[in-house]
């Protein structure tokens, strides 16, 4: 992962520019290997941009299949994804300013929790909500996020373990009531650990 680091490094140099998140960010917090590419999440402003750009370009970083590494179409949601050649090894970058599921409000409060960091990465909360993807690989790694979660509550929300679940509600019967109104799966712990797995299994994709 030296390589992404680096990069991270190099981005940022004189400002905060760009977060690493996803495979990269899971991997920093120690729970997996789980990319072999880099995912960045970038300030959506010209200066930013035109660095990072800079930095690829030194690199040799040529584009994949994709969006441009532009304004107007980051804005729209789109991703940038370039690769470059590294002692015997292709890098793979990606890059986005606005990712999913994640809403302006709280993608102000990741950039103000990393600025100025050494490595800035996403956290256990906005990482787990920009992996609640339809792909059923990350949703193992979902569940391994919310065990870092201090707020029991986003835990019984965000948990794939329904053994988890039981014990925190269990500890926490108050917030049965209001969390199954956020998460109606949840109903299904009143039936047991085999009800409960179930509908987590269903929900797998909300």
């Amino acid at each position: 992962m030296t390589v992404y680091l680096e990069l991270t490094r190099e981005f940022n140099a004189g400002r905060t520019r760009a977060i690493l998140c996803n495979g990269q960010a899971v991997a920093l917090l120690r729970l997996a290997i789980a990319s072999k590419d880099g995912d960045w999440i970038l300030r959506e402003d010209e200066e930013a941009l035109s660095h990072v750009r800079s930095v690829l370009a030194r690199h040799g970083a040529q584009y994949r299949f994709g969006a441009p590494l532009d304004l107007d179409w980051l804005r729209g949601g789109w991703s940038a994804h370039l690769e470059f050649p590294w002692h015997g090894l292709r890098v793979r970058t990606d890059f986005s300013t606005r990712p999913p599921r994640l809403s302006g409000a709280e993608l102000e409060e990741l950039w103000a929790q990393q600025d100025q960091r050494d490595i800035p990465f996403t956290p256990p909360k906005p990482l787990l909500r920009i992996k609640q993807t339809g792909r059923e690989k990350d949703w193992p790694i979902v569940g391994e996020l919310a065990r870092l979660l201090t707020d029991p509550g986003e835990q019984i929300l965000y948990s794939r373990s329904p053994q988890d679940i039981l014990r925190l509600l269990a500890d926490h019967p108050s917030l049965a009531g209001e969390l199954t109104l956020r998460r109606p799966a949840l109903a299904a712990a009143k039936g047991g650990l085999a009800a409960l797995r179930m509908a987590l299994d269903q929900d797998a994709t909300s």
